[in-house]
């Protein structure tokens, strides 16, 4: 009998060694469904030129998230269409707007999420929306770009004076 009480003690010792394993994997690769990415969209009238899928999307200068899908929009083809995963906790609010930056001299462009006070509701989706819409509003370079035409003709109106 001794040699079966030996297998007993020896297998009980495996299969809590294969447990504690299991268990160590479980809390070293833990994932919680609570900290997946919130999906929100924004749509841009002008030229998002340099914005990539990955791109960043910054809060207030604070990488929160990135960039998932970029289209021209099917319902407006005057509006391109930017969907962000953006990471929860970040306190997007109704009175928050999306702007596209560029980064330094590269031009490699991201978007950037400004105000929110703390009196605002939380952005939610409205109407048949499943995704909830940040405003868009056109950056200083894009306004400075937009009327560099305008600014060159009074040059050249100036010039010929």
């Amino acid at each position: 009998m001794e040699t079966r009480a030996s297998y007993v003690v020896v297998g009980s010792f495996v299969l809590a060694l294969i447990a504690a394993a299991f268990g160590v994997v479980i809390f070293l690769t833990r994932t919680s469904f609570e900290d997946a990415p919130k999906t929100y969209m924004s749509y841009f009238t002008g030229s998002v030129t340099g914005l990539q899928i990955g791109s960043p999307v910054r809060y207030r200068g604070v990488p929160v998230g990135s960039v998932n899908d970029i289209r021209i929009d099917p319902a407006d083809v005057e509006r391109v269409r930017v969907i962000m995963e953006i990471i929860p906790g970040t306190p997007i609010k109704t009175d928050t707007n999306s702007t596209l930056g560029l980064q330094g001299i590269t031009g490699v462009a991201y978007i950037e999420l400004t105000g929110g006070t703390r009196e605002s509701e939380p952005l939610t989706a409205l109407g048949d929306g499943k995704i909830p819409v940040i405003p868009s509003k056109k950056s200083g370079i894009q306004q400075v770009l937009a009327s560099a035409p305008e600014l060159l003709e009074r040059a050249v109106a100036i010039s010929e004076r």
